[in-house]
């Protein structure tokens, strides 16, 4: 589950860079001990970029996910120079057998409910 949150926006060099924080929750319903070892992020911004972010876990962590605790749940933020766009991306898993699988991240809106006058 991704829930995205409009922050607002700064003026920075006579642009603004406008921010949102989302927040994921993860939830493992296999049965099967699982581990978040890397994400890969594409963010589009309405102004034409797309930016490719690939790492290791997800904010300094690679948590593990199994019955006894089979959900994981953080927040994180992007910020764009455009008042929308939309990201999706995957997370890279690892099994106890040590094989690894992709759980895709659906696109979701990165909308702004203001639309700054420019100049």
């Amino acid at each position: 589950t991704v829930v995205p949150f409009y922050m607002g926006h700064r003026e920075i060099q006579k642009s603004f860079l406008h921010w949102w924080r989302y927040s994921i929750r993860l939830e493992n319903t296999s049965g099967s001990r699982i581990q978040l070892r890397q994400r890969h992020w594409r963010i589009f911004s309405s102004s034409g970029t797309l930016e490719t972010v690939r790492g290791d876990g997800v904010i300094g962590q690679q948590p593990v996910l199994s019955i006894r605790q089979p959900a994981f749940q953080y927040s994180s933020h992007v910020s764009l120079q455009a008042p929308k766009g939309h990201m999706w991306g995957t997370f890279r898993m690892e099994r106890e057998d040590g094989k690894f699988f992709d759980v895709r991240i659906p696109p979701f809106n990165l909308q702004s409910h203001e639309y700054p006058s420019i100049g």
